[in-house]
């Protein structure tokens, strides 16, 4: 029975807190976002932009809480825990108040905004201050109620040790009363019990900071599940420590590009500006010399820049998908009608395999139809000597999978880890930034992209989405 209170504890620690602090832990990161532009806004070169960045966190706050009450409903609610459930209705009510305290600084930001296009600087940083005063109270009630749930997850740690204590006193009683039965009987009850030493050293390995999950031998007790339940853990407490790193990586990698973006978007403007009016004395003067070669070079280099510019700019502020419902299979052919000749003049055969019965899904088509020509573009430059790259499309296991494979040389797995990662790249030209767009693409469209090797050579990336039906239920508290 203790073993059994363990694995629902263990279980409630993996699918109802751990996802509930992640989620505490967004919406703190986002109202600390609007506290530090806040703070610096009166001081901001361009205050325009400052408020067009607060005003987009602001938007993303209503998903950010939302967030916390879907997983209050579908971690802590369903929970046969008394306790739980309780906890988890005062955290939707306290989300709610938050939310709505929150709310009462529209008024004050109007203001603060006008205040700072009319050039009023000293009432400006007034309602700067009352309303960073106000940020920072809902951050503390949110803080508030992360540290409640710390609380109950420091509840149900002990109670764990607790058993953990008990279940070892059992043991030695146990071991005792089959040595004074029999030899037979002593083996018997260590080959039953073997489990639970395997969970007390890993446990220890955990706290020692070993996160790697490990394969649990097949059992039907208790122990076992208390086993398998753990492993389970582990594996999503790991996966929470990587996901939580990479967003904490990318919010970094963003504010740096947003700042970069920004001061050089207007220079190159006005570069772009000035060489348009050169390019036109150059040819009303009807010269044909070689500067307006070099006028014609700079341009380039100058139209490379402002796309290496947007790219940043779509990795720091990513635009919210607008769903409508799609054929991925005409997406698809278009596509390849699209590169067809792009990739003929590379020497690359292209293969279209789209399977019978393929459901629509609801995705932003601009956004899929970006991240399938980055796959695409990937992989003609995997196969510089030509080779056949394939668009595959089907459903596997109820998602719908959209592959995109090359005969190229193939990627080593230490770099196939980390061809996701922003500024990653092998190219001798690039931002390394393309698949880490894609990849953000397809989270917001809770889907999920890999990248795996192909048989005898080659790379495979398989992106799945929901089709039509599942993602509107997963939505569901």
């Amino acid at each position: 029975m203790a073993q059994r209170g363990a694995a629902r504890d263990a279980e409630l620690l993996r699918s109802g807190y751990l996802p509930l602090m992640l989620s505490l832990g967004a919406a703190l990161e986002n109202q600390n976002l609007v506290s530090t532009q806040l703070n610096h806004i009166t001081e901001a070169r361009n205050p325009s932009d400052a408020r067009t960045w607060i005003e987009t966190v602001r938007r993303v706050r209503p998903k950010v809480f939302m967030d916390v009450r879907q997983t209050v409903w579908r971690g802590l609610v369903p929970s046969t825990d008394g306790e739980a459930r309780a906890l988890g209705m005062r955290i939707v009510e306290d989300v709610d108040g938050i939310e709505r305290f929150l709310g009462e600084d529209t008024e004050r930001l109007a203001r603060l905004f006008d205040a700072l296009a009319s050039g009023k600087l000293d009432q400006a940083e007034r309602l700067r201050d009352e309303i960073v005063a106000h940020e920072s109270e809902g951050a503390r009630r949110i803080r508030e109620v992360k540290g409640r749930v710390e609380a109950e997850m420091d509840r149900l740690t002990a109670g764990a040790r607790d058993r953990e204590r008990w279940s070892l006193q059992a043991l030695v009683g146990l071991a005792a009363l089959t040595l004074s039965v029999a030899v037979g009987m002593t083996l018997y009850a260590r080959g039953v019990l073997a489990p639970l030493a395997q969970v007390t050293e890993r446990a220890k390995a955990v706290a020692a900071g070993d996160m790697t999950p490990r394969p649990v031998l097949e059992a039907r007790d208790e122990i076992g599940e208390l086993a398998a339940t753990f492993e389970s853990m582990v594996d999503a407490i790991g996966k929470a420590n990587r996901d939580r790193v990479q967003s904490e990586r990318l919010a970094a990698v963003g504010r740096m590009a947003a700042h970069v973006t920004h001061e050089i978007r207007n220079p190159l403007s006005s570069i772009g500006l000035n060489l348009e009016l050169l390019e036109e004395e150059l040819e009303t003067a009807g010269i044909e010399t070689e500067a307006r070669q070099l006028v014609s070079a700079i341009r380039r280099e100058v139209d490379h820049l402002s796309e290496l510019s947007e790219e940043y700019l779509s990795l720091a502020r990513p635009k919210i998908p607008r769903m409508e419902r799609e054929d991925l299979a005409e997406l698809v052919r278009e596509l390849a009608s699209f590169v067809e000749v792009e990739l003929r003049r590379a020497e690359v055969a292209l293969h279209i395999e789209i399977a019978d019965g393929v459901p629509d899904v609801m995705i932003d088509e601009a956004q899929i139809r970006q991240s399938l020509t980055n796959l695409v573009r990937n992989a003609k430059e995997a196969m510089p000597k030509g080779g056949t790259l394939t668009i595959a499309l089907s459903v596997v296991d109820g998602m719908v999978e959209l592959s995109v494979s090359d005969t190229g040389p193939g990627i080593p797995e230490d770099i196939r880890q980390s061809v996701f990662d922003p500024f990653f790249t092998t190219k001798n030209r690039g931002t390394g930034l393309g698949l880490a767009i894609t990849r953000q693409i397809v989270e917001a469209h809770q889907g999920t992209i890999v990248c795996e090797p192909v048989e005898p050579h080659g790379t495979r990336f398989r992106m799945r989405l929901r089709p039509i039906g599942t993602e509107q239920a997963g939505q569901e508290p």
